[in-house]
């Protein structure tokens, strides 16, 4: 997600699916955020990262989302890394945290399907670098992670 959020061009932030009523490019970043800032706080953490505030009615800036996807990432990581060693519990999902993680990428990729759509629809078509590369590279060639 960070890789997509650092490529989208500054009036990407603003699109959104033709003929939607739904979130913006921008709005679409955040929501992700706030579920994995939702899910953290649900399984009792203690780990509460916050998306800095924004103007009552304006969208987060690139600056905002940046901070707040590398946050979350970080904080999921490190949760996964505690239940792991045995020192925190998954609530629901069996208890299971490969369940949970696989709801967290089904969850995001949904919305990133829904970003690339946006852009796409509104003639900003993400090159492959971006759209294979970017979400395949780090998968398949562990060299080139990105953060969360």
């Amino acid at each position: 997600m960070l890789y997509l959020l650092q490529q989208v061009p500054p009036l990407g932030l603003r699109a959104v699916p033709l003929n939607s009523r739904g979130r913006t490019v921008a709005e679409q970043f955040a929501h992700v955020n706030r579920v994995r800032m939702g899910w953290l706080g649900y399984h009792r953490t203690g780990m509460h990262p916050k998306m800095p505030p924004t103007e009552k009615g304006s969208p987060p800036s690139r600056a905002q989302l940046v901070a707040g996807v590398r946050k979350t990432g970080k904080a999921v990581e490190a949760l996964v890394r505690q239940v792991l060693d045995g020192d925190a519990k998954i609530r629901l999902f069996g208890g299971e945290v490969t369940r949970w993680i696989a709801y967290l990428i089904a969850h995001e990729s949904h919305h990133r399907g829904q970003i690339m759509l946006a852009l796409k629809q509104s003639d900003m078509r993400m090159p492959n670098k971006v759209a294979v590369d970017g979400l395949w590279g780090p998968w398949i060639d562990e060299s080139r992670e990105e953060d969360a």
